[in-house]
């Protein structure tokens, strides 16, 4: 950070130091010296008469200075005009500005900030919180950057930088309306303002604050009609909110000029949660005729006829790309897993064997060779591959189907030697290693075996709730409820919070019980913490149905449809409106959802139960 400038400064009274600047125009020195307030400090290194005393004999005018570079001549250097404001700086502070000046020189980066926040606050000399800023943002230190932006944007309020900052720093902390203060003054100091970060900032917000900024955006508008960044900005905003239709409007309208890639993005996604598919497969086929070589739009227009399932077409975009570029491993990825889909396994084998020779995502290709040596029940070429996975994503699963296969061959005790010693190998997954175990072990009716190991796990791990959670969901499916219901109120105990576990018991106690007003004081913490996740909603649909609120029922389970449609949830809204006299659409729900999942044993149990057929 501090290199480049090279000159020894004598200093009378002090020892000499050398001042390594960078000199590039954003170098967090550079700034130092482009004001006028901080430029003292170099002037009290050299001997300013307005801070160092005066020796006997010496004249009261600025001293020369001697400056010496190598195999160069002698030359003479003074300091600024005497007519150069003297420094508003108190020596003490002077001082300061030193230490965190060598506190950085010595990498010593956080005392460094220490000082400078401290400065800038003291002093709100803007340089130095411009200075404090900056390096709090290097070291992602939000608290001292908001404090010291603010302080810079606030005494230097001509800066493009110093709102940039503010901007983005109050957006951090949630505060949308100053964050939009600083951008707007961005905007009118003539600079480019970041307003599509904001808005792509925004899925993460609530809807009332998405909506604020929303309003801020059409604000600006008024005043920037024909602001390409603004318009963009509000249509992903727009977006965001499920106001689609009104989206698509400014997509197209940015459209008629520049093809901006991020907007036919925008457009693509809309129209897909438009449910209008096949426009999005012929708008990016279109767009992709107009612009040929752009590789990035080509990947989007392959992903998405992927999604649709239009996998030739998709495989031709891939193909077309893997050919300019050979050796790239999410291409090939793609196209394996395109011929898999396909059944075209040779086809497969030959991309996932071309990201081992080329070292793209092995872990990946050596699972998925795995996967298709097993389908030929070719086991030991499969656990080979699945030894060979790493320590990725894929690790878990990888060891899971060596697991089964050995299993599977009768093979239990070397089974669970071998995950014994997986768990001394790799101790940060231990657990996870043992759940792995447990499902493989309950799968396949092990009951005193699976709850043997999980004892002996917890007995090691008390409070670990993963573990916890797993033991309960063991016990629920071997129909013991005293240890599902003892692990659940453990885990609560915990932690009060965890939405999980208030609504797996809450369902449990409504669905296995008669104890239905404690379920719904249960679900309803559950949903208190989680408002929009539709399992807990159907729980809740489902505990109205057993207290015979079958009207308020149906609201709920039909939310929880609506944003997942789960064959449990179908057959729960189902039942509800057939005890509501409504037949008709009962079997129409049923139905629908026997389409997405045709040997649904949840479904045909509760049709089977209510109409007989």
């Amino acid at each position: 950070m501090y290199v480049g400038y090279g000159r020894e400064i004598q200093v009378q009274g002090l020892a000499y130091a050398r001042l390594q600047l960078n000199t590039g125009s954003n170098s967090p020195v550079n700034f130092l010296f482009r004001t006028s307030k901080l430029f003292c400090l170099l002037l009290l290194l050299q001997g300013c008469a307005s801070t160092q005393p005066q020796v006997e004999g010496q004249s009261s005018s600025p001293p020369e200075v001697e400056v010496a570079e190598p195999e160069q001549p002698k030359i003479k250097v003074r300091p600024r005009p005497e007519n150069y404001p003297a420094a508003p700086f108190e020596k003490e502070t002077l001082y300061q500005l030193l230490v965190a000046e060598v506190a950085g020189y010595r990498g010593q980066y956080d005392t460094a900030l220490e000082k400078y926040v401290e400065l800038a606050v003291k002093s709100r000399d803007p340089g130095v919180a411009a200075r404090a800023t900056r390096l709090a943002a290097y070291l992602k230190r939000n608290p001292e950057a908001l404090m010291t932006a603010k302080v810079w944007a606030d005494e230097d309020p001509d800066s493009l930088d110093a709102h940039r900052h503010a901007a983005d720093q109050f957006m951090k902390v949630g505060d949308l309306e100053s964050a939009i203060l600083h951008m707007e003054a961005v905007k009118r100091l003539g600079g480019l303002a970041n307003f599509d970060v904001f808005a792509y900032r925004a899925a993460n917000l609530d809807d009332e604050s998405r909506s604020a900024l929303l309003d801020a955006i059409s604000r600006m508008l008024e005043d920037y009609a024909d602001d390409e960044q603004l318009l963009f900005s509000k249509a992903v905003l727009l977006e965001q909110s499920g106001r689609l239709e009104e989206a698509l409007v400014l997509a197209n309208i940015l459209l008629q000029g520049k093809k901006n890639i991020n907007v036919i993005i925008l457009k693509v996604n809309a129209l897909k949660d438009l449910h209008r598919s096949q426009d999005a497969v012929e708008f990016l086929g279109n767009t992709l005729k107009e612009l040929p070589e752009n590789r990035r739009l080509r990947l989007i227009y392959a992903r998405f006829l992927f999604e649709v399932n239009e996998l030739d077409s998709a495989r031709e975009q891939y193909e077309w790309v893997l050919e300019r570029s050979p050796n790239d491993g999410d291409i090939l990825f793609a196209l394996a897993l395109i011929a898999m889909e396909q059944k075209q396994d040779e086809s497969a084998k030959k991309y996932l064997n071309a990201m081992v020779r080329w070292n793209r995502r092995v872990g990946e290709a050596h699972f998925y060779l795995g996967s298709l040596a097993e389908k030929e029940m070719n086991f030991p070429a499969a656990i080979r591959e699945y030894k060979q996975v790493g320590n990725g994503y894929e690790f878990l699963p990888a060891q899971a189907r060596i697991a089964a296969m050995m299993v599977d061959q009768g093979r239990l005790k070397e089974t669970q030697e071998y995950l014994e010693r997986v768990r001394a190998e790799n101790p940060g997954l231990s657990h996870q290693i043992i759940m792995v175990e447990g499902q493989l072990l309950s799968e396949r009716g092990f009951e005193q075996e699976v709850f043997a190991l999980l004892d002996d796990a917890i007995a090691q791990q008390a409070d670990n709730v993963d573990l916890l959670y797993f033991r309960a969901m063991t016990g629920e499916k071997f129909d013991r409820m005293d240890i599902l219901e003892r692990d659940l109120k453990a885990i609560i105990e915990l932690e009060p919070d965890n939405a999980d576990a208030l609504n797996a018991l809450g369902y449990s106690l409504t669905d296995r019980t008669n104890r239905h007003e404690e379920a719904l004081a249960l679900i309803r913490r559950a949903l208190a913490i989680k408002p929009n996740e539709a399992a807990f909603i159907d729980s809740m649909g489902w505990v109205l149905f057993r207290l015979e609120k079958l009207e308020e029922a149906v609201k709920y389970l039909r939310q929880a449809l609506d944003l997942f449609p789960n064959d449990e949830v179908a057959a729960h809204l189902g039942e509800v409106l057939w005890n509501l006299g409504e037949k008709l659409e009962a079997g129409q729900v049923w139905e629908k959802a026997l389409e997405l999942k045709p040997d649904s044993e949840v479904l045909k149990q509760v049709i089977n139960r209510l109409s007989g057929r």
